[in-house]
């Protein structure tokens, strides 16, 4: 049966464990699950923690053959993670950011009007419009599609704890109310650590569509690995 490996690039077991539970198999398609070694970061929070996961991660992979075990690899760290092109130069099977996934499907949706991308933490917002920027190629942030990211200013550990649900829900309605004038009708949640939150999310905001940018990724790596040789 063919098999996608899911990648947690930080040591987080309890990241892993949420994607875990979050994420359901397609059928025909196993899904199984990786977390980086001890040597990577625990929590990956700017550019620095980016490169320490990569350099402890694809060797990791490398070296339990794991790039040669599986038909698709997906990536989930939201950013432009240096792995996915990485481990893309080591195994001839897809692989795909959940980053990636979630901008192509604001595309891609000929319904939607306006997003943004919610994240953990303030030191991704600039990060994350540079990577809108360039995966845009238009040399300009493509305010047109996109208005500027929002931070929730909460720890990847901490996203998916029940404790915390209220401060979220608080922060999307304060930034819903700063960008009321913009016809914003998507949110793309930029964490692997907010798995599960779109439909909480969606509970509160109807008219709002939340995209799980995990589950958005083993979708779209389901097209690319029906399209691979």
């Amino acid at each position: 049966m063919p098999s996608i490996l899911v990648i947690n690039p930080n040591s987080s077991v309890k990241v892993t464990n949420n994607l875990r539970n979050i994420l359901k198999a397609p059928a025909g398609i196993t899904l199984e699950f990786y977390t980086a070694p001890s040597s990577s970061p625990e929590e990956i929070d700017g550019t620095e923690t980016l490169i320490l996961s990569e350099k402890a991660t694809l060797p990791d992979l490398l070296e339990k053959n794991l790039h040669l075990a599986h038909d698709g690899y997906l990536v989930c760290c939201y950013s432009d993670h240096l792995l996915t092109r990485s481990l893309a130069k080591e195994t001839k099977k897809p692989v795909l950011g959940i980053m990636q996934a979630t901008l192509l499907y604001s595309y891609a949706n000929a319904r939607l009007n306006k997003l943004f991308i919610l994240t953990s933490t303030s030191g991704w917002n600039t990060l994350l419009d540079n990577a809108i920027t360039s995966f845009a190629g238009s040399g300009s942030f493509p305010r047109e599609k996109f208005v500027h990211t929002r931070a929730l200013d909460v720890s990847v550990l901490s996203l998916a704890d029940a404790s915390e649900f209220k401060k979220i829900s608080d922060r999307v309605d304060l930034f819903l109310q700063e960008y009321k004038n913009e016809k914003i009708d998507c949110v793309l949640l930029g964490c692997a650590g907010m798995a599960g939150l779109d439909e909480k999310l969606a509970e509160i905001y109807p008219d709002i569509e939340f995209v799980d940018s995990c589950k958005a990724g083993v979708a779209f790596l389901l097209s690319l690995m029906a399209f691979a040789k």
